[in-house]
């Protein structure tokens, strides 16, 4: 078991030391808007999606193979719209999100398809509700969960500018899995969840480079 653990440790070490390494910044809009399903287990189909925004720092890792390896650090804004009433309802959620993308780059060319899927953790350190003018702070009330998880679904193409900087674009599809109504006592089949799709742009910076041939100058 022990020689099991060394070589999984080592294994994992020699993925980040090969490879080409880059720093990323990006900016995407986010559309946002919530899962509900209330205590009839009659999914809410009157909620919109809320348009906001998200950004974001990545260290990524690209292999010759086109393995490509992205943990993440990111702020991302969800929510929802809906009415009731007359009266329209409007969710603002922030969040801080930690992920790990693994994924595939078509590093042959200088434009460089790639998808992936990321799974995230994010804690909720603001969550606004507004109903007609008045507001609510959902945290103070304890009306929704603080953690969130899920998976991102990510689809890009980088275009390499240089061997030092590349440009790209991304679009991502965020699933939550963690129910976040506090209250299911109240109900077992009420539920609600984070759904979000995000199209986004970003600069990645090379920080360092095989002594290769020209085709693999940089990675995302």
């Amino acid at each position: 078991m022990k020689k099991i653990a060394i070589f999984s440790i080592l294994t994992f070490i020699s993925m980040f030391v090969l490879g080409q390494n880059s720093f990323s910044i990006y900016f995407a809009q986010t559309y946002s808007k919530f899962k509900f399903i209330d205590s009839d287990g009659v999914q809410d189909e009157s909620l919109s999606f809320d348009i906001n925004y998200s950004y974001g720092v990545n260290y990524s890792k690209a292999y010759k193979t086109g393995l490509l390896l992205r943990p993440e650090l990111c702020y991302k804004n969800f929510g929802a719209i809906s009415s009731v009433n007359n009266e329209r309802l409007e969710w603002s959620l922030n969040y801080l999100d930690v992920n790990f993308g693994i994924g595939y780059i078509f590093n042959k060319w200088d434009i460089q398809p790639y998808f992936g899927i990321s799974p995230y953790f994010a804690y909720l350190y603001k969550a606004d509700q507004i109903i007609g003018n008045t507001y609510f702070d959902m945290l103070e009330n304890k009306s929704i969960l603080k953690f969130d998880f899920g998976l991102n679904e990510f689809l890009g193409i980088k275009y390499v500018i240089s061997d030092m900087v590349s440009l790209f674009f991304e679009m991502r599809n965020s699933t939550g899995l963690h129910q976040l109504e506090p209250n299911i006592e109240i109900s077992e089949s009420q539920k609600l969840y984070n759904r979000a799709v995000s199209i986004g742009f970003g600069l990645s910076f090379s920080i360092y480079k095989y002594k290769t041939p020209k085709i693999w100058r940089s990675s995302f």
